[in-house]
């Protein structure tokens, strides 16, 4: 079983994530036409998609 630290260090992670994916979506919505910042956002979604996907596994592993 996992520690408690661990425990709230996943939390930290997730809600994390959700701010984030919250901000793009409000930066989405407020931009009409893509961003010149040299971003590729499928890659960025990629990588929260990634990240999504590490934090289950390392969930798993804590209540394995």
């Amino acid at each position: 079983m996992a520690s408690n630290g661990m425990m709230q260090a996943i939390g930290a992670l997730e809600r994390a994530v959700s701010k984030l994916e919250q901000q793009v979506d409000g930066f989405k919505r407020a931009t009409p036409a893509p961003p010149s910042t040299g971003v590729d956002a499928a890659a960025a979604r990629e990588a929260l998609r990634s990240l999504d996907e590490l934090i289950a596994q390392i969930k798993g592993q804590a209540n394995g």
